[in-house]
């Protein structure tokens, strides 16, 4: 290799970010293979949520509608509101935009999976430019960004719940430019920093955008002070940027904030909240795989040994603040089980209302690279004597260590071979943890090769954190949604255009009937609305079958009946194997109805009071209204009928036929928003009608043209919020004096 080509090498940002993108494509390739080397990300949340929910937007996108309400799951679902599905993510609208140039009418999971993969070179992108930024050395830079791309958190769990990763992907490039902010007072410093907050908050994770937004504010504090700034004008430098992320962000963020009022996330116990890593997880720091199949702490063992030697011989100031961030992320992610947890739940708003504290380990991985790249900066520069000393302690323990972990090795192997049940995973894992620490005690001791080390460096960096996880979310190619014979009566009944619902009692996977064609009244959404909650858990069983139009079950009883003991006439249409066990299909001696005019109205004072009537045995669901006073208080009862003209998912047309002023329940969960409209006459809202459902005042008799439509106040609202803060982010930019530039950040 000539000097030229390899001081290029070295110094050239161009081939550090073309060796990542070269380990990028090394660590996914499989992903995008032909079989037999084909694999694919597991089944769980990535195809049952996150495939389900760009499946559903990209359907009623290609279809002319924008799909802010679903139908399919839950029985009425305020899909927009929900962050997990990212309807407003610039990055998930690029790729529902090249799918209609293919000329795609549906969305395919290699999509999905594509967008997935194209984060991480996001990340990994992101994570050099900053960590080139903080440390001054390309090769320093690079190899941070790897312990962060490839590392135990950003390949465990994150690309499984699409929301986690594409929200932490974001982050160096956010820490970069609070550091840019801290130092330079220009609009473009402003605008970008604020930009890329909003595009995190879109991204679809509250809690992993609170994580970032907390560790960039500190970080910008930190920076700015450093810069000699004062904290006052510190604080005014912030406060426009944290404004305008909030006004970016707010067509997403009020609709988000009111269904989070109304979800079953609003009121969980502190014990649920504060679950987090149990304290035996801090041996995957070391040994992957001992705790579960995640290793979120992980960053291999010449990752951790540089970033020991960054903490204990690079005396700065901003090796000081992420070892504090490491500490303080270590901490809280571990939940109650520590007193970090209970402190930021009182003090830092917003910390109560997310529960799974082990996501914390996003700031540990965040600032573990940095230490990391500190780290290998130390090591590819001149030692100054007492880093010498260091180094060579960290060397010489590497080396003692190495018999230690052999004799480990020995012992499981031989407990592998009494028991392989118990204990056959755990030479694997040994053996990556020996050549962990023989790897790092070689690279230490390349260190004096002054042309081999860097490449010694990022080559072992990078062949142990492949080792650990390249496989972690490797997985046989499968079909998602497949053929199932058990469905055959339902989707024939379903092509008819007939309206009903099926429930299913724990035997389907996740939003199944939303990719069957079908209608369901479950969900696996993990933010619930808490209304159907409420009326799932006190409403009798017969009374929901008939009020929410439920003609089919599913279930694992041998024979059907309510869980209040009630049995069914019902027919059993298929007996055998479903997705998790031996199930049943029945179909229900019902006859779902879309829509009906009260024939009786009772008032209730109090929600509590509904849930009494509706458990009441006999309950007449299709009969009687239940409405509260105040909500309703001059309508009555009557009698005619109600026909359907036009059913899509958030929109209703129907004509109604009524003897007498009274009130139209249209079997449709009820929320903020739903609107209707009869012959023509101003919107008003919708009723709730016994607890769940819709309920429309008819004002006379005879013959009416009934609309109903989700328009939702809090969109409209946020839409306007989201263009005024666009525009107060940009027009700064626009009106900048020709000739004027703001200081080069230092």
């Amino acid at each position: 290799m000539s000097t030229e080509l390899s001081r290029w090498l070295r110094n050239s940002a161009a081939a550090h970010c073309a060796i990542l993108a070269g380990l990028w494509a090394l660590f996914f390739w499989r992903y995008f293979a032909a079989p037999p080397n084909q694999v694919v990300f597991p089944d769980g949340d990535f195809t049952q949520q996150f495939f389900v929910f760009r499946s559903l937007a990209f359907r009623e996108l290609v279809a002319g509608r924008l799909p802010l309400w679903t139908d399919c799951f839950f029985g009425g679902y305020p899909f927009h509101a929900d962050p997990q599905a990212q309807l407003f993510y610039p990055p998930v609208w690029l790729s529902f935009g090249a799918l209609r140039l293919l000329g795609y009418g549906h969305f395919p999971l290699l999509a999905l999976t594509a967008e997935t993969v194209a984060h991480y070179l996001i990340a990994g992108l992101g994570a050099y430019a900053f960590l080139r930024a903080e440390t001054g050395r390309g090769l320093a830079a690079l190899a941070g960004a790897l312990v962060f791309t490839f590392g135990g958190y950003l390949t465990g769990y994150p690309p499984l719940q699409t929301g986690i990763l594409e929200t932490a992907a974001w982050l160096p490039l956010l820490l970069l430019a609070m550091r840019r902010l801290a130092v330079n007072t220009g609009a473009a410093s402003r605008a970008i920093a604020c930009g890329l907050l909003a595009l995190m908050f879109f991204a679809g994770h509250p809690q992993s955008f609170m994580l970032c937004a907390y560790l960039a504010i500190a970080y910008f504090l930190f920076c700015g002070r450093a810069a000699g700034s004062q904290w006052r004008a510190l604080l005014w430098r912030l406060a426009p940027v944290v404004l305008l992320g909030a006004l970016i962000s707010a067509v997403q963020l009020l609709p988000q904030a009111q269904y989070l009022t109304l979800s079953t996330r609003s009121s969980l116990p502190y014990a649920e909240l504060a679950h987090g890593f149990p304290l035996q997880d801090l041996a995957q720091l070391v040994v992957t795989g001992l705790v579960s199949r995640w290793q979120p702490l992980f960053m291999g063992i010449l990752g951790l040994t540089l970033a020991l030697l960054a903490a204990t011989a690079v005396p700065t100031a901003a090796v000081r603040f992420w070892v504090a961030t490491v500490l303080a992320g270590a901490l809280l992610s571990f939940g109650s089980s520590q007193g970090a947890y209970g402190l930021a739940y009182w003090i830092l708003p917003g910390y109560s209302l997310f529960r799974g504290q082990e996501r914390a380990a996003l700031i540990v991985a965040m600032g573990s690279a940095a230490l990391v790249a500190h780290g290998a900066a130390l090591l590819l520069g001149p030692l100054p004597r007492h880093s010498r000393r260091a180094a060579a302690k960290a060397a010489r323990l590497l080396r003692a260590l190495t018999l230690p972990v052999i004799v480990l090795l020995i012992a499981v192997v031989l407990l592998a071979r009494a028991d392989a049940i118990k204990w056959g995973d755990l030479p694997p894992r040994f053996g990556l943890l020996l050549l962990g620490v023989a790897l790092a005690a070689i690279t230490l001791a390349a260190r004096p090769l002054r042309a081999w080390f860097p490449g010694v460096l990022l080559t072992v960096l990078a062949l142990e954190l492949f080792a650990a996880n390249s496989a972690t979310n490797a997985a046989a190619p499968f079909e998602t949604y497949p053929y199932r014979p058990m469905l055959d009566a339902l989707q024939k009944d379903a092509g008819t255009g007939r309206w009903f619902r099926v429930q299913d009692d724990a035997r389907m996977n996740g939003h199944w009937a939303c990719m069957y064609g079908l209608r369901e009244w479950g969900g696996i959404s993990p933010i619930r609305p808490r209304m159907w909650m409420e009326f799932d858990t006190y409403a009798a069983e017969d009374v929901r079958f008939k009020l929410l139009g439920v003609d089919y079950l599913v279930s694992w009883k041998m024979d059907p009946g309510t869980r209040e003991g009630l049995p069914l006439a019902a027919q059993t249409l298929y007996h055998g194997p479903a997705p998790e066990g031996d199930a049943k299909v029945y179909r229900l001696p019902f006859t779902a109805q879309r829509a009906w005019v009260a024939g009786k109205l009772q008032r209730t004072a109090s929600p509590e009071e509904q849930w009494q009537l509706l458990r009441t045995p006999g309950f007449d669901a299709l009969g009687t209204a239940l409405v509260e006073a105040a909500a309703a208080p001059a309508l009555l009862p009557s009698t005619g009928s109600a026909q359907v003209n036009s059913d899509q998912p958030g929109a209703l047309q129907l004509t109604v036929q009524s003897a007498a002023p009274g009130l139209l329940v249209v079997s449709e969960a009820w929320y903020p928003g739903w609107m209707a409209s009869v012959n023509g006459a101003a919107w008003q809202p919708s009723i709730p009608v016994n607890g769940f459902v819709q309920g429309v005042a008819l004002p006379s008799a005879g013959t009416h043209t009934v609309q109903l439509q989700y328009r939702p106040p809090a969109l409209l609202w946020g839409a306007g919020l989201s263009l005024l803060g666009i525009a107060l982010a940009v027009l700064p930019l626009l009106w900048r004096k020709p000739g004027r530039r703001a200081a080069d950040p230092a």
